[in-house]
């Protein structure tokens, strides 16, 4: 079948540094967008060597942790610090669709990357930025990571762990997920005003914050706390329509009752509690939202969970199409059968022979198929033929590696 690539002819221009534009680029890079990565020449982006912190290898041809966020990319690496530098940049900015970036406001307004700047000189071109905390505001220009201005922040750390208890503490935030869904948001923002500049002319700027998108993530929760929620919400409070349970064989389960009125019955006799199917107390939804009605059926509850193992009770959740799932870890999830079977893990062979499973954006497109995975650049690697593409002779390429304003691989 002819492989159809949505973003074929777009080209971004990405200056980034760690997660969240970078997964932005790498997913438009699999979606057929030309994506140039700019990296500076003091080591490139620090995405490189992060990976050495948790054990995982950061070798020059051998970095799966950073291939998983730069994938099918090229990349250059320019001194953006050097007259030189910058109208290659700006070279590449003449014909990008895309500039992508995490740099702060600031930053950009001192290299003269900043919107106002590239709206005069390039009309057509939507400039997209992923911000710690927003546009305005006395934080505007703070820098802003996954763990703080997401995770703790955005309330998650507390409202999910701090019980008021001196024993409670903070969970311990999950890596990269509050970049990766910025990343999800950005792309979406990002190629809403691609189309709306070809059909207009006229470019944009769109962005995100790691701090505003960990709210709309939580704008349940923070929307309710009008109403009367309180979090966190203890185990005692926590509701055992839809909380996990400890099994005989200390796995844990996790039923889920989303319609109330019509799986609820079903619920409680497969737990062997049919004395509360007909119960007034428990057959309206917002009496377990009370402490003296939710902590004694989340005790019972816990006591029946753990007579059979989590296996068994799955089979006779689903045998009754209830929703459910066993808690999986990390590990357990790169192995899932249905991960394998969906496309969800690849198996990256490298030249030096060793084989990594990485885990694939989740997008999918009939007309696209399966996006190849080729491992992300290596620092430089695309620097003299990225130079050729904008009209620079090899002498002048040449002359720029000497005198070190740009960096090519070896």
């Amino acid at each position: 079948m002819e492989q159809i690539k949505p973003l074929n002819g777009v080209k971004v221009v990405e200056l980034s540094l760690m997660v969240a534009a970078a997964t932005c680029g790498r997913m438009m890079a699999d979606w057929g967008a030309d994506v140039i990565k700019i990296e500076n020449t003091k080591g490139g982006d620090t995405m490189r060597k992060w990976p050495a912190g948790v054990g995982a290898p950061v070798e020059e041809d051998f970095n799966p942790l950073f291939d998983s966020l730069n994938a099918n990319k090229r990349a250059a690496s320019i001194n953006l610090k050097t007259p030189e530098g910058m109208n290659i940049m700006y070279k590449l900015l003449e014909n990008a669709d895309v500039f992508l970036t995490n740099v702060r406001t600031a930053g950009l307004e001192h290299m003269g990357l900043d919107y106002d700047t590239l709206k005069r000189k390039f009309p057509r071109l939507v400039v997209a930025q992923v911000l710690g905390y927003g546009e305005k505001g006395p934080d505007k220009d703070r820098p802003g990571y996954d763990n703080t201005a997401f995770w703790a922040r955005g309330g998650f750390m507390y409202s999910q762990s701090i019980e008021g208890s001196d024993e409670s503490y903070p969970v311990y935030m999950p890596t990269g997920f509050g970049d990766t869904i910025c990343a999800l948001g950005i792309m979406a923002a990002t190629v809403s005003a691609i189309m709306a500049a070809r059909t207009t002319g006229k470019g944009d700027r769109v962005s995100l914050s790691l701090y505003g998108t960990a709210m709309w993530m939580a704008n349940i929760l923070i929307n309710n706390t009008q109403f009367g929620m309180h979090y966190p919400i203890s185990r005692g409070l926590c509701s055992p329509l839809g909380a996990p349970f400890r099994c005989k064989d200390s796995r844990w389960f996790m039923p889920q009752v989303v319609d109330f009125d019509r799986d609820a019955h079903t619920y409680f006799s497969l737990l062997g509690a049919d004395d509360m199917i007909d119960n007034p107390i428990y057959s309206d939804r917002a009496n377990f939202n009370k402490k003296e009605v939710s902590e004694p059926v989340i005790c019972r509850f816990e006591k029946i969970f753990a007579q059979k193992t989590a296996s068994e009770w799955n089979k006779l959740f689903k045998s009754k199409d209830l929703c459910c799932e066993i808690l999986c870890s990390y590990d357990e999830t790169l192995n899932d059968e249905q991960a394998v079977v969906n496309d969800n893990v690849f198996t990256m062979h490298y030249d030096n022979g060793q084989e990594v499973k990485l885990v694939r954006p989740c997008l999918r497109s009939e007309n696209l198929g399966t996006p190849d995975y080729n491992r992300g650049p290596m620092y430089g690697e695309h620097t003299a033929s990225i130079l050729t593409d904008i009209g620079c002779s090899k002498e002048e390429i040449d002359i720029l590696i000497k005198e070190k304003i740009v960096i090519q691989h070896d």
